[in-house]
């Protein structure tokens, strides 16, 4: 019993890794990155807009360098959106997943039930009748011991099944394991980068003030 729980127990702690890292990617880095993105635009706007200009060549310059740098936001974004929409499809699918795999537990819980209230009913049996004499003969012993042990051949040939399975699964576990811990690093260490980001777009915001008082 505790071979067949051990996989469950490793892709619960994934999924819950998966999902720690999927809010710091989206929730966390992906929010970051945005208002980098749109500090860095508004800087690029100021920094045009208070270029000189002294000559109508100059003008279609700054114009030009301002239009351009509309042009590349909105390109950036608009394929980001893209990129988004893929995601969601991604998430929808294994939002399906997710509700198909909650239906078969809840299945196997009602099959759990159900046995569990047979199991009952059985010992409530016993201790109200204790033996019956049309259960206790010869023939009812001797087909009751045939079916035991027919129905262990069944479940040791399960269970082989079974442990080869859960072997599979534990592999595969241990793979998504260390693929979810590296992902993680490699989202902190992307919040590094971020910060670093967001440190010179504010530097560069204090010399645009600087420029414009002065």
């Amino acid at each position: 019993m505790l071979l067949q729980l051990l996989p469950h127990h490793r892709h619960n702690s994934n999924n819950n890794n998966h999902l720690k890292n999927y809010t710091a990617a989206f929730m966390g880095n992906r929010q970051m990155i945005n208002q980098n993105t749109d500090n860095i635009f508004k800087n690029r706007y100021a920094i045009l807009k208070t270029l000189k200009t002294t000559t109508q060549v100059e003008v279609n310059f700054r114009e030009s360098k301002i239009n351009e740098a509309k042009v590349d936001f909105l390109d950036h974004r608009s394929q980001l959106n893209a990129k988004v929409e893929a995601v969601s499809e991604k998430m929808a699918a294994a939002n399906a997943l997710l509700i198909e795999v909650n239906d078969m537990i809840m299945e196997s819980n009602a099959e759990i039930v159900k046995f569990n209230q047979d199991q009952i009913a059985t010992n409530k049996k016993l201790l109200d009748a204790g033996i019956l004499p049309e259960k206790c003969t010869p023939e009812a012993n001797g087909a009751r011991i045939q079916s035991n042990s027919d129905r262990m051949a069944e479940i040791l040939e399960r269970a082989k099944t079974n442990s080869t399975k859960v072997a599979e699964i534990m592999d595969k576990a241990k793979a998504n394991r260390a693929h979810i811990t590296e992902n993680s690093e490699k989202i902190y260490a992307r919040r590094s980068e971020i910060e670093e980001n967001h440190k010179s777009i504010a530097a560069n915001a204090g010399k645009i003030a600087a420029l414009i008082k002065g």
